[in-house]
């Protein structure tokens, strides 16, 4: 995956239930091809994630290399993570989904949603909402200019 030249998937894309692995999974291999662009693997929400699953950010990205396909890395990780219930993970999900900025960021964020006629509605909108705005994609009942 080129991130110089695309995005990677939502935030919201589920895989085997859990929120943002999808993504994590599309960074760690633009980060390991050299075309992770202004994406990071081993930051932000992806270590956020791997926290939770009891698993280095790193170990993860590294073993992407190995992995041809969703379902193998989701093999690698339902086998490396600490084992969470399902409403653990449904927690975890909906925390990180509606993670709304920090209030020293809340300025940051707004700057972020100006572009898209969005700003008025910055303690509205999640972080997570705010990537896929960003990234092209609608957000149901969120309409900007």
């Amino acid at each position: 995956m080129d991130l110089t030249k695309e995005v990677p998937r939502s935030t919201h894309e589920k895989l085997h239930g859990m929120a943002f692995l999808s993504r994590a999974i599309d960074k760690g291999r633009a980060e390991l091809a050299g075309t992770g662009g202004e994406y990071l693997a081993g930051t932000s929400y992806s270590k956020t994630l791997m926290d939770f699953l009891k698993i280095d950010v790193n170990e993860f990205v590294d073993a992407l290399a190995d992995l041809a396909d969703d379902e193998a890395v989701w093999g690698w990780v339902s086998a490396k993570m600490t084992t969470r219930t399902n409403e653990e993970i449904a927690g975890f999900n909906s925390d990180l989904l509606g993670r709304m900025p920090h209030p020293d960021n809340i300025e940051r964020h707004r700057g972020f949603l100006e572009p898209l006629g969005l700003g008025h509605l910055a303690e509205k909108i999640s972080v997570c909402q705010r990537l896929d705005l960003e990234e092209g994609r609608t957000i149901p009942g969120i309409e900007g200019r």
